[in-house]
């Protein structure tokens, strides 16, 4: 049984009612929940149904299971019973499952995954650009001739407005905007403002989507709610089977997730609720509203409870996210962001406790600034570098605030010969991944080609054997042609013009094996179908776990392609590998994120800020803290801005957005520009909370004083002030910060 501490303790005494539980960063919320979730199943209190737990993430889903799990084990329980976690999207399946013919489309109706629903708005966005050019092209400042119009015109076709579309059909759909609310909306609005665009694709992309028999994630989540506001006896259904609700992550949730819970719940249901508003860091790239779960708080018939004591970080880190969120609330110079984090404290745990807080000797928080961003890439890669070199026992992290700087870092972790991970990411440049089985396929599909060979053997088939080995045996093969090595006459190879290398004993051997290899699989790929080769490959290369799992997918997707396209062969399915890749990759990131991510000792993890959240390191390195990423001002420079916009319309979702609450009857600010930012300049502020509460031991803040296109940077307001609390801290312990 588990030690609990203050906080916990009310929590897990919790057996009915709705519960709000504001949680701090390292608070222990997933243990409690699990504990409190055994208690009630060894309690018998969940009958006649079992307690669901909704998450934000696949990876807490499965933390949950095990944790749940355990704790029924340890009271002599059955590991499954009683329970049952989802996330969003798996919940909303379970949902339409109760009455699949509600959705009104054919019985093998597929989900969009993200790269396919990208594709599915692209085509749709291009066609409506094509309509009416002139009638998008009034948004851009004043026509000027030149490359700076050329290039503007650029932007705003191919990347900047679709991805609006995309970003506002999901928005609308949230809203609970369904096709004949849009239609009826269209019929109201000018036909120059964003919304009836936005309404304009929606109701393309919809029809679409319908004709192939598709759904994306946001219908998934509209039509469940649908569902359960419109049939009572599915309502009744689900009710009975989930008794207790939990939500995890309950700062993120949106409008359709909020009503589908308390649906679910009833009105005297046992909904807990879960979450951190000072961690709400999704606005910008989902339909998440923090004010939802700080509605939920302060309601009368909500009981509240918080869980304030961690043990995650030292005393000296914990001072410091107090300071950051007591500084924004009496000082941040953006009067209207002073809100931006509530006034909740991280408090140590107390002494005697099994968990204690770290200790470390000396003061260990630093702000360093670097001439320019060239030099904070170099530097900070380099002093991570050198930290896992001195500590290999601890975990590092560097959390950087865009993909850009992710990829910059790196390249120079790659040049320092670094051993790094990036969450999030598959590299494919590493053998032993399904991408292994894309290499191969280059090479069936056109084996006459050396080109696609050499790759092969390198990577593939010779992976391990010195570089230079194998590409001179690779050179073999620009001697000879390719029939007389794989099918020597009388099966004797050409031994006097084999390379020196090759009379290894152990390199020769791997040489005659990938010959055999190569021979079975060009004699698979004209005896199976592809999909099927697929297999055989993924077997041949000896994948296993997620990367067979993966491989799975792969050929699942190559399956769908040929059904599509049934006079399609090999070679067709290669070219459409690039349009397959990316669902894969798609898949790969669910797969590796269901699987979870656990910092290595000596291992550099590179990620974004905002991949960071429910993670921790005993180092943790922040770059590019300036006013560009963390601004601190409407004056400031905005990345949501686009520079080529007239004024009033320089963040198009921000006016969508306000044009669509006009529309609808809301009130709406008289600048959505504006709001946009202060809303910004909030998020940015919760992000540079959550990761400065990752670090355990030892943290690091850095900027840089001129950009990449030498412009001059100032460091961020909430840097400055930070920067200036960790040098009297320092002072208390004899050190420079």
């Amino acid at each position: 049984m588990i030690d609990l501490r203050p906080g916990q303790r009310e929590v897990a005494a919790y057996r009915g009612g709705l519960l709000a539980v504001p949680a701090v960063p390292g608070a222990g919320k997933t243990t409690v929940l699990a504990h409190l979730a055994s208690e009630l199943i060894a309690e018998d209190r969940t009958k006649p149904g079992e307690i669901l737990i909704v998450t934000a993430m696949n990876s807490a889903a499965a933390n949950f299971r095990s944790r749940i799990a355990a704790c029924l084990e340890e009271r002599g329980l059955p590991r499954s019973k009683g329970y049952e976690v989802k996330t969003l999207h798996s919940l909303a399946m379970a949902i339409l499952k109760e009455k699949p013919e509600f959705l009104l489309i054919n019985e093998g109706f597929q989900v969009l995954d993200e790269p396919a629903q990208t594709e599915i708005v692209r085509d749709v966005s291009a066609r409506w650009l094509g309509a009416d050019p002139l009638r998008w092209q009034a948004a851009l400042k004043v026509n000027r001739e030149g490359s700076w119009q050329q290039r503007a015109l650029g932007r705003w076709r191919e990347r900047d407005l679709p991805h609006f579309f995309k970003q506002a059909l999901s928005y609308i759909k949230t809203r609970g905007i369904d096709l004949s609310g849009a239609a009826e909306l269209l019929g109201r609005l000018d036909a120059g403002s964003f919304l009836a665009w936005s309404l304009e694709v929606y109701l393309e992309y919809a029809k679409a989507l319908r004709a192939q028999g598709l759904l994306d994630f946001d219908d998934l989540i509209a039509q469940a709610l649908r569902l359960l506001q419109e049939d009572e006896g599915v309502l009744a259904r689900l009710q009975q089977r989930w008794t207790y609700i939990f939500e995890d992550e309950a700062q993120d949730s949106n409008p359709l997730q909020e009503k589908i819970l308390h649906l679910l719940a009833g009105e005297k249901g046992n909904l807990i609720r879960v979450g951190d508003s000072n961690q709400a860091i999704l606005g910008t790239f989902t339909a998440a509203e923090p004010e939802i779960f700080r509605s939920f708080c302060v309601r009368e018939d909500v009981l509240h409870q918080r869980i304030l004591c961690s043990s995650r970080s030292t005393r000296q880190v914990i001072d410091l996210a107090n300071y950051l969120v007591k500084w924004t609330g009496k000082e941040h110079p953006q009067v209207q962001c002073r809100g931006a984090l509530e006034q909740q404290y991280i408090n140590p745990v107390s002494e005697g406790d099994p968990y204690p807080n770290p200790e470390v000797a000396g003061y260990t928080l630093a702000v360093k600034r670097y001439r320019n961003r060239q030099e904070e890439i170099s530097g900070v890669a380099r002093l991570a570098w050198r930290q896992v070199e001195k500590n290999p026992d601890n975990t590092l992290a560097i959390l950087v605030p865009t993909r850009l700087m992710q990829q910059e870092i790196s390249e120079k972790l790659l040049q320092l010969g670094a051993e790094f991970e990036e969450v999030g990411k598959v590299r494919e440049n590493r053998s032993g991944t399904v991408f292994d089985i894309k290499i191969v396929l280059d090479y069936l599909v056109q084996p006459h080609k050396v080109e696609y060979l050499t790759p092969l053997l390198e990577r593939v088939l010779l992976a391990g054997v010195a570089e230079e080995t194998a590409k001179s045996l690779a050179q073999l093969f620009e001697r000879y042609k390719l029939e007389e090595v794989l099918y020597p006459v009388g099966g004797v190879l050409p031994w006097l013009d084999l390379p020196d290398e090759l009379w290894e004993q152990e390199v020769y051997a791997r040489f005659v094996s990938a010959l055999a290899r190569l021979r079975d699989w060009l004699q698979a790929s004209i005896s199976l179908a592809p999909e099927d080769l697929v297999l055989l490959l993924a077997e041949d290369l000896d994948l296993a776990e997620e990367q067979l799992e993966i491989a799975n997918n792969l050929a699942l997707l190559v399956k769908q392609r040929v059904g599509e396209n049934p006079a399609w062969k090999l070679i067709d399915i290669a070219r459409d590998l690039p349009r397959i890749e990316d669902s894969l990759k798609h898949f790969a990131r669910v797969v590796y994120d269901q699987k979870g991510f656990i910092p290595r000792p000596g291992v550099i993890t590179l990620l974004t800020a905002h991949k960071a959240k429910g993670l921790e390191w005993d180092t943790v390195f922040i770059p590019g803290v300036t006013a560009a990423e963390y601004p601190s001002s409407t004056q400031d420079k905005f990345r949501s801005d686009l520079w080529y916009l007239q004024e009033v319309k320089r963040n198009p979702l921000a006016v969508m957005k306000a044009e669509l609450d006009l529309a609808l009857g809301r009130s709406t600010a008289a600048d959505p520009v504006e709001t946009a930012k202060l809303a910004e300049i909030s998020e940015r502020l919760r992000l540079l909370y959550v990761a400065v509460t990752r670090a355990r031991k030892n943290l690091l803040l850095s900027y840089h004083d001129v950009d990449a296109y030498d412009r001059k940077q100032s460091p961020g307001q909430a840097l400055r002030a930070l920067q200036n609390f960790m040098a009297g801290e320092a002072a208390k312990y004899g050190q420079q910060a």
